[in-house]
Order: structure tokens, then sequence, then C-alpha cells
């Protein structure tokens, strides 16, 4: 075994560059000190991120990855992984772990695992996934926690920050020298899952005790000495909600604990630049705030997604589908505000890692893993699935890969067929990148976030549940974060929905009275908007804000001065509720039925558990409607159209004009 160390100052630093992300990195240094709100204006006249189409494995296997090679995927996840996965199991089963110890590192497994897979596909291109975590002999040498469960304890350490920096530079220096020729993009991999979240829920630790007495004294306050009690921090005065000055210090420690994640990212992040210089694109999984419902948002970190969103050291982001809505029948969605990220010019990747029939015959550690309640049941129920989650993928503009998650997960020729034809339909069809057509806008708020009791009974109603609505409504809408507001064009969107916007401030009005409620738009306002206004607690503000009295207790509108007002006391708008706003709003309503529908200005995917006659209603007169999954021509010069669907697919169609 050949265990090397290669320092900060070794290795290759040249740092040679595309032509595409040698100008986007000058731009964004450029730009870096006029803030996240002007760089992301700025972005509008960047380079479109890269869309990949491709394929990860925890369970490595030469078979399986010559399958996806003979279907045209050529975009591989390699994952040198340190550490145990969430079940037990480890996260690669095929070799050992690089980072031996202090300063060791096993660069011929390094190099062995890309050798193997480029074996196998020799078109293979990479995109390397770069394991943070702290290995078990780590935990013991230094003392320090373990990061994959308890981030949020070592987070703030000097010592686990200086001897992973050693370790990131030295394996992105070996990458960069040997194999930077089939590396197409980096992944920094931490925490829970290796998806950045904290299982820690704040509790004591000696470093983060240090880290938040900090954080206090660095903004104005006084010294907290320790850290609150879980009696403080879970504290609400209100119903469930916290004052601004009775439950100051909850609120502060949960918004440090927040971007003590948050800071830790754009530390590895800006290490990790120091060695790739923007030659290929940099990303990680974060911001999960639609998904992150009630006992988990609050707790795990993943709110301070606007700062890391608008990092220029951050060039991609990554998350599953949705795991509550999953099933066959099911619209999926995103974890994310994927149009605040976009909006950001930067780029996004859904795995598809969704519980196949082939993948319940998978045991880790004597246990089924876990999902299959949620999984597709058969083989029609599964390419069913896999062609709304490519739709999904394609329509929205994303990229994605084939998540064969501890090996089976894809089995069978027909499922390897439609693979490979929806290879050949993202080579025609994710080029250029559609606008979005959505005329609704969802905008959900991060800061409110921290005033609202973590454990609320109606907590998931308002982020988590709202999408299966959204998505059954027919038609499209876009997720923004409110924090986008200064930079965003809402010119086309006729409908503004703010399910959760909780805190509002005197800056915050203004945007709202410039940027939504104005040029006859209907802005929808959810339980208690406006309800912390300017540092107090104050039912009274959410008349102010929407011009209807909060006690009010069923959806009610109001007109407005030169807006439409609509307040709905309960969370979790229904579909036909949005619908029927959407309608009176003047949004186009592309199909009445209840399912999930996803459209830009080319294509509308439309899937569904019942099958029968459907009809669908252009928002402009086409020349043909081909169906692409069928390569049926359904209709030709028309502005609706209606097509027969079986139980369960998806239908995919394309609009020529």
């Amino acid at each position: 075994m050949n265990r090397t160390i290669v320092r900060q100052d070794g290795g290759d630093r040249a740092g040679r560059w595309t032509p595409r992300f040698e100008s986007v990195r000058r731009l964004r240094r450029s730009l870096a000190w006029t803030g996240p709100l002007l760089l992301a204006a700025a972005w509008c006249g960047a380079a479109e991120p890269e869309r990949w189409f491709g394929f990860n494995t925890y369970a490595p296997n030469a078979e399986t990855l010559r399958k996806f090679a003979e279907a045209g995927v050529n975009t591989v996840v390699c994952f040198p992984a340190n550490v145990l996965s969430s079940t037990g199991a480890p996260y690669n089963s095929a070799y050992p772990p690089i980072w031996l110890g202090p300063g060791q590192y096993d660069f011929e497994c390094l190099d062995k695992q890309i050798a193997d897979k480029l074996a196998v596909n020799p078109k293979a291109k990479f995109i390397f996934f770069i394991d943070l975590n702290t290995p078990a002999w780590w935990c013991r040498v230094r003392g320090v926690g373990d990061s994959f469960s308890q981030l949020g304890r070592v987070a703030a350490s000097d010592m686990w920050r200086r001897d992973t920096r050693e370790y990131l530079h030295a394996v992105l220096q070996h990458l960069e020298s040997r194999h930077r020729e089939v590396i197409i993009a980096y992944f920094l991999a931490c925490g829970m899952t290796i998806e950045w979240q904290d299982f820690q829920r704040g509790e004591e630790g000696a470093v983060r005790r240090a880290a938040w007495r900090q954080w206090m004294i660095g903004r104005g306050h006084p010294d907290p000495v320790d850290i609150p009690p879980a009696s403080v921090r879970d504290h609400v005065s209100h119903g469930p909600f916290r004052d601004p000055a009775a439950d100051a210090l909850a609120v502060h420690y949960w918004k440090f604990s927040h971007e003590l994640i948050g800071s830790t990212i754009l530390y590895y992040a800006a290490a990790a630049q120091e060695v790739i210089k923007h030659r290929a694109p940099l990303g990680l999984c974060y911001g999960y705030i639609l998904e992150h419902g009630r006992n988990r948002l609050l707790y795990e970190g993943h709110l301070d997604f606007d700062r890391v969103y608008a990092s220029p050291d951050l060039d991609w982001f990554i998350s599953p589908g949705s795991y509550h809505d999953r099933q066959v029948g099911g619209a999926s969605g995103f974890m994310v505000p994927i149009s605040s990220i976009q909006h950001h010019r930067k780029g996004f990747l859904m795995s598809m890692d969704h519980r196949t029939p082939s993948a319940r015959s998978v045991s880790l550690l004597g246990r089924a893993v876990p999902g299959h309640e949620s999984g597709f049941r058969n083989e029609a129920d599964c390419i069913a699935g896999l062609r709304r989650e490519f739709s999904l993928r394609l329509i929205s503009g994303i990229s994605t890969y084939w998540f064969d998650l501890f090996g089976h997960w894809f089995e069978g020729q027909a499922i390897f067929d439609s693979i490979a034809q929806m290879r050949t339909l993202w080579d025609r069809l994710a080029q250029p990148r559609e606008e979005s057509a959505a005329q609704v806008a969802v905008l959900v708020d991060a800061e409110s976030m921290y005033y609202l009791d973590g454990r609320a009974d109606f907590y998931n109603d308002l982020l988590f549940k709202q999408r299966y609505g959204l998505y059954r409504m027919g038609a499209p809408f876009d997720v923004f974060s409110f924090a986008d507001l200064p930079t965003l064009d809402l010119s086309r969107y006729k409908l503004v929905l703010l399910p959760n916007l909780f805190v509002v401030d005197a800056q915050r009005r203004e945007l709202l009275r410039k940027q939504v409620c104005t040029e006859g738009r209907t802005v929808v306002w959810v339980y208690a908007p406006g309800i912390i206004a300017d540092g107090k607690y104050d039912p009274s503000q959410v008349e102010a804000l929407t011009g209807i009295p909060w006690e009010t207790p069923e959806l009610t509108s109001r007109p407005r001065d030169g807006w439409r007002s609509v307040f709905s006391p309960q969370p979790n708008l229904s579909a036909a509720v949005l619908r029927r706003l959407a309608r009176e709003a003047g949004v186009h309503i592309y199909s009445e039925a209840e399912e999930p529908l996803y459209a830009n200005r080319r294509l509308i995917a439309l899937h569904t558990i019942a099958g029968g006659p459907r009809t669908v209603v252009l928002p402009r007169r086409c020349r043909r409607v081909t169906e692409v999954f069928s390569e049926r021509v359904v209709a030709e010069n028309t502005d609706r159209f209606e097509d027969h669907l079986t139980a369960p697919c998806t239908v995919l169609y394309q609009l020529e004009e």
C-alpha cells in the first residue's frame, strides 16, 4: 500500500482553466465585494450551469456500471468514503477508506477506484465526492465528536478544520495532478447522510459553547456564558411563536446554530477552491427548507441557505427527490427552493434513489433499507415513476443521476431500455434549457422559522405538505427565497404565495409594496403574516399588512390599491383552492385533473395512477404536440388537446410552434 502525504504547498497549483469556468471565476471574484444581492443580479449574463445525466452507487460493481454505460450513461460518481452510512453499512462497500491516520492517505486505493471504473467504461467522466466526515480513528485520536451524527458539536473545532482541510487539499491536489482530465465536478460530503445535516439538536459541547459565546459577543450582545438549556431554547411565549424580546436568547441561539453549519460549508468551499481554482464546479447538499418539517427544520442547520447559495465558491447543489410524495401517483418534488438556486445561476442535481421492486431484496446488517413503504410495487409502476422523475428534472432545467443506492436498484431489460430511451431524450431536449413558464411564485422565508416552535403541530402544513396542492393545481410554479426579492423580476407572476412570512420589518414591508403587492397581482398570505413586526409580537400587524384581521376564520379576499389580498388562516391550501385562486388571478390552467403536472414553454408532463381521458389546454396555439415516450403525434395546429392515459403512466409532451 502506498501511503503518501501531499501537503498544501505540493501538487499542481497552476490551475488550468476551461473557458466557461475561467470567465465565471473572474465574474465572481470581481463581484464578491458587492454582496449576494448584486452577485445574483450580475449572474444574469453568466454561462448556464452544466446539466448531467449520471449514475451513482454505494455498492460499486462492474456489471451495473457496464449496463448504464450501454444505456449511454457516462457521467459517474466516485465516492472514496471514510465513514459508515446511517444504516451502519459502509458508504463504499468495495474499497477501504483512504484517510488512514494523521497525514496518512492511501492514494493507491484512490487511483484504483478511478481505474476500475474506467476499465468498465472508458468514456466515464467523474463527479468526485470528497468525504469530510471524521473517520473513527480521528474521533479516538483527537478526542472530539463524530461529525456524521454530531456535526454541530464538531463544526467549530479548529482541530477538525485544520486536519480535514489538510486532507481535502491533499486529495484535491492528487486528483488534479493525476486525474483532472476525467473529473468534471466535485462534491463536499459531510454531516448526517453526507447532506450537512446536524443531528446534535443544539446540545452542549465545549467547542460549540465557545463558538456560541464568540458569535454573541461579535454581534454586540452580552456574553451568554453557556449554551441555553432546552427549556430556554425551545420556549415559545405566544402559542407557537417566540417573542422577539422574551425569547431573544432562543432566537439568537438557533440563528447561531444554522450559521455555524453555513460558515463551516463556506470554510471548506473556500479551502477547496484554493486547489481547484474553479476549474470544475463544486457542490454539496444544503437548504432543505421544504423537506425538513416538524422536529427537524429548526434543529438540523439548513436555514442559512441564502448565504450559502450566494457564495462565489459554490457552483451547484444536490438533493434527493422529496420523500413525502414519491409513491406512484405522487408528485415527487424539490426539498429546496430550486428557483432561488437557479436565480443565483447555480446548477442543481436531483438524485433518483426511489425504491424499486428489485431493491426490496436488499438488506443491510440484516435489516431492509428504509423507504419501501413508498416504493414502486412492480415494473409498470417503476417505469411510470422513473419517467415522472426524469420529466420533472428535464422540465425544471436541472441535472440527475440514477442512484443504485446499495445495489440492485435497477434490474431487468425493460428498466434499462427505459433509461436508455431517457438518455436519448435528454440529449435531444435538455439543451437549451427552457425558461420557466410559471405564473405562480412561492416565496419561502428562512428568517421566520427561527420564531416558530420547531415542534408545532401544524409545522409540516406550512411548507412540507403544501407541495402536494401546488403540484396538483394544474399550473407550474416557481419557489424562491424571500431574500431573493430585491433582485427578482416578478412581472410574469400573477399569483404570489407567502406560506410562512411571519417576520416583517420596515425594509421587508417596502420590498413587498414595490415588488409583490402591485401590478394587479393576487397575493396569498398564510396563517400569521407579519405577526412579528419591527421586533415585536403584534397580531394587529396581520391586518395592517394584509388588510384582513388575523381572527378571520376562513379564506378571505380583499381588493387593495392595485392588487388583491387573500388571507388563509389555515396552512396547506388544497389543489382545488389554489387552482381557483390562480384562475381568478389570470394564471393559465393547463389541466383540471388533480394530478401531478410539470411544464415549461416547450414541454408538459402529466403523471397518473388512475389513467383515463385527459384534456390539456395550451397557453398558445402549437403546430404539433408529440408524446415523446411513445413518439405519438397527439395533436396538430391547436391550443388544446385530449389524450387517453393508461394506468399508471407518465406522459411527456413536446410542443412545436
